[in-house]
Parts: C-alpha cells; sequence; structure tokens
C-alpha cells in the first residue's frame, strides 16, 4: 500500500499541474455523489435565502477543493522545500500588528476547516521566529494505517508535532504552560462538546480550544489557509478578545459564520461535506452558556 501510495504521489508532485487538477476534478465528482445529501442539506439550512442551483454550484466548488486538499497531502512529500515555499505565503498581518503570531507567550491557534488547511503544516517553515516555536496540533489519526502514516508523516515534515486526539490533551497543554504554541480545530462535529447555535441550527461545538487559554492566561488567534490558487495559498490570522472559555468560543464561531457569508469563494471554501450539526440536539449535550 505504502507503494502504491508514494508512486501516486510522485505522479501528482512531478507531472504537469493539469494532471492534479483533474484528479480533483475527477475525485470530486465521487464526494459529490457520496455526500451530496449532507452537503445540500447544509447548504441549503444554512443560506435559505439561496436558490438551488446556488447550493449546488457551492456544493459541487467545495468539493473540488475538498479533494484539492486531501491530494495535496499525499503529493507534498514528493514537493521539495523550494516549491512548498512558493506556493504557500505568509500575509503581513501574522507576523507584524495585532493579529501577528509572535507573542512572547503561550499561544492557542483556532483553526477552521478550511480547503488548503494541509499546507498550513509549513508554517515553520516559512518564517525563523516561528521556526524556533514548538507547534503542538491535536488531529484525527486516519482509519486506514498505510494513509496514516503517510499522511502524518508529511503534516510532521517541517516541525509541526502532532499529538492524537485519544491521548493528546496533556501534551497540548503542556505546550501552551511552557509559552508554545497549541493548534486546535475549532469546527468540528463532536458529541462531546456544548450545544451552541451556528449559521441557524444547534451544534455540539468544542470548548477546549478555550478551556486551554482560559486556564493559561493564553493568547489566542484565528488561523487560517486563504486560498489563492490550486495549491497555493496565503495564511492567515486574527486576533480574538475574548478571554473566558465560553466568549472564545462564540467568538470564533461568530467570525467564521462571517467569513461563511462574506462571499461565494470564502462559502466555497469550506468543508460542506463534515456534518457539523449531526450532534446538535443529541441527549446529554448542554447549552455553552451552562
Amino acid at each position: 500500500m505504502r507503494f502504491l501510495i508514494a508512486t501516486y504521489a510522485w505522479f501528482l508532485a512531478t507531472l504537469p499541474e493539469a494532471f492534479a487538477r483533474a484528479n480533483a476534478w475527477g475525485l470530486s465528482w465521487i464526494l459529490w455523489g457520496l455526500r451530496r445529501q449532507i452537503i445540500t442539506r447544509n447548504l441549503a439550512a444554512s443560506f435559505p435565502e439561496k436558490d438551488t442551483a446556488w447550493v449546488s454550484r457551492i456544493g459541487r466548488l467545495s468539493c473540488r477543493r475538498t479533494a484539492e486538499m486531501g491530494l495535496y497531502a499525499i503529493a507534498s512529500p514528493q514537493l521539495s522545500e523550494a516549491e512548498v515555499r512558493g506556493r504557500i505565503q505568509l500575509h503581513p498581518e501574522t507576523l507584524t500588528g495585532p493579529h501577528s503570531l509572535l507573542s512572547p507567550d503561550g499561544l492557542v491557534l483556532f483553526v477552521p476547516h478550511f480547503s488548503l488547511m494541509e499546507m498550513m503544516s509549513a508554517v515553520k517553515l516559512l518564517d525563523a521566529d516561528l521556526g524556533r516555536r514548538e507547534w503542538v496540533t491535536l488531529y484525527r489519526p486516519l482509519d486506514l494505517a498505510a494513509a496514516e502514516v503517510w499522511v502524518k508523516a508529511s503534516r510532521e515534515r517541517f516541525g509541526m508535532r502532532l499529538v492524537s486526539r485519544r491521548d493528546g490533551f496533556g501534551q497540548t497543554m503542556q505546550a501552551v504552560r511552557s509559552g508554545q504554541i497549541a493548534v486546535v480545530l475549532f469546527d468540528q462535529s463532536t458529541h462531546l462538546g456544548a450545544q451552541m447555535e451556528f449559521l441557524g441550527r444547534p451544534v455540539a461545538t468544542t470548548d477546549l480550544p478555550g478551556i486551554i487559554a482560559q486556564r493559561f492566561k493564553a493568547t489566542t488567534r484565528i488561523f487560517w489557509s486563504e486560498r489563492t490558487g490550486f495549491w497555493r495559498c496565503q495564511l492567515r490570522s486574527h486576533a480574538l478578545t475574548a478571554t473566558d472559555s465560553v466568549g472564545l468560543t462564540l467568538e470564533s464561531n461568530a467570525w467564521l459564520a462571517a467569513r461563511l457569508r462574506s462571499s461565494d469563494d470564502a462559502c466555497a471554501d469550506w468543508l460542506w461535506a463534515h456534518d457539523r450539526w449531526k450532534h446538535g440536539q443529541a441527549p446529554g449535550i448542554k447549552p455553552l452558556q451552562t
């Protein structure tokens, strides 16, 4: 299996970009066929003012970008450091000004599910000051063992350390306690979180990054990849102002909702195939405010 993955990665990284684009297009139709009902339901419920043509167009575009993200995770080990540097830019706001990531204190980064988020794992390569910090990322291991080994190595290639959500909470908190950086996805579906409203419907959301930030009085930022082209993006950051767990959870989700409403391009960049609302009304999920 590893040989097949490595061979496919070589083709994706070495052949003209049209090959990877064509693969993303083909895989997007498979994803659309498998998740169409969930995608269209999510979009229609979140944007009731939009017609079915818009829902279908944004849904299919989201699938193409999701496929693009997955293919980058496979291909990136075969890309040189120079190629990676040429495809990813740091927005000036990440290094200077009120939204900067260069905080002397522990830092908690709230990361949303935007396409090309896989490219964020190269952030330590892009700036010497950011590269000197330890980055610890909570993630969910893939079910397929061979793919898990390949993708994890790809994500850790430039020094980011991944720890499983099953046993990595202590390591994540230790990173923040010692003045380093913790990275947490905040918009995943979860059956262990708290209930709040997102885009007009109840969701079960994680309050973990807020809890970590509140406990260690850490600096907090939204950190995301803004797609600029196929396998090309700009890494951006936005300062959060709340200091308590509930406030940070509400503020980060409000930021994401506003971002998704800001333009069709931003909306299509989110992973709509992920059923975030699945556990929103599950028994035992308590409202966030309590």
